[in-house]
């Protein structure tokens, strides 16, 4: 008896989130400027309703073809149909992640520019604070002589002594 209300329980909440997410993709569809992203969403709708699309296609070539005879009809059927069918599910599958990759590095951008604003204004009080204090300046070169040219030097002050 428990395992039957879990089991309900279990698909009155599946219900639920698939409604939400519902609610959510119209009202995505209903904002007109455009300032949330729906169709990461919406695409596994788009990816069954393509994939029906391809099989309706195949489908109504397949009645086509039976059309002429019998004998091409089942070689459409048994060969190519299936061939198509994988190619165009295939196609949709790859513009569809295509599509979805250049929303998401859309995202990452959006989310990086916020990163970079919230670093800059945290530099420009960092670079107001050093303008306050005096800080030492390191030099990290220096003329260095060579062995030769020290060499040579030294050589030099004993000839003059």
């Amino acid at each position: 008896m428990k395992v039957e209300a879990q089991g309900s329980n279990e698909a009155v909440s599946s219900w639920q989130a698939v409604r939400a997410e519902l609610v959510d993709v119209l009202v995505g569809l209903t904002d007109v400027q455009l300032r949330t992203i729906v169709t990461t969403r919406m695409a596994p709708a788009i990816y069954v309703l393509c994939v029906a699309g391809v099989a309706a296609i195949n489908l109504y070539l397949a009645a086509l073809v039976f059309g002429y005879s019998l004998a091409l009809g089942l070689v459409w059927t048994l060969l190519i149909m299936p061939v198509l069918f994988v190619s165009g599910v295939v196609v949709v599958r790859v513009a569809l992640e295509v599509i979805l990759s250049i929303f998401r590095i859309v995202v990452h951008m959006e989310t990086l520019m916020d990163h970079v604003s919230t670093l800059k204004g945290q530099t420009e009080t960092i670079v107001d604070r050093t303008e306050i204090i005096e800080l030492p300046r390191i030099q990290f070169w220096k003329p260095r002589r060579r062995r030769g040219d020290a060499d040579t030097a030294r050589d030099g002050a004993r000839h003059a002594n």
